[in-house]
């Protein structure tokens, strides 16, 4: 047991690490996903920690074997672009490199972004109706008389 973990707290801040989500660490152990984020946690507050990265890198660190952590993917020539994230038979390649920074895991946090977005695409809704209805009315005001 290190720094005060428990072995299944330890367990989890693993799995955690490695870039799993609650749920996948839940059915891993054996068990329900509150019950992981309660492990996690305890392993937090036991670390001093509030991140699942770095309890996982503090983890590491107090070990000798290797870091816990997931190395960032290779990156894929340009040949290769067209049949990124696929395998020879049909299946998701974990080795794509995204230019996008990963979605955050919090449903608040997504219902979020999601909302913002639909207010953007509203706001460029009412602007484009604006602009065809005022466009019109200025190009009438300012055609000369005689062709009105």
């Amino acid at each position: 047991m290190r720094d005060g973990l428990t072995p299944r707290e330890e367990e989890c801040v693993r799995l955690a690490g490695q870039g799993l989500e609650d749920k996948e660490i839940a059915a891993r152990l054996n068990l329900s996903p509150r019950t992981v984020g309660n492990h996690l946690h305890r392993a937090y507050a036991k670390l001093g920690v509030s991140d699942r990265k770095v309890a996982a890198q503090r983890l590491s660190n107090d070990h000798s074997g290797s870091s816990i952590l997931i190395p960032n993917p290779p990156s894929i020539p340009p040949d290769d672009a067209t049949s990124a994230g696929q395998s020879d038979d049909g299946a998701s390649d974990q080795t794509t490199t995204w230019f996008l920074p990963a979605p955050p895991r919090g449903v608040l946090a997504r219902a979020g972004i999601i909302v913002a977005g639909a207010a953007i695409a509203l706001l460029l809704a009412i602007g484009i109706v604006t602009a065809g209805m005022v466009v019109p009315s200025l190009f009438d005001r300012l055609a000369p008389a005689e062709t009105r």
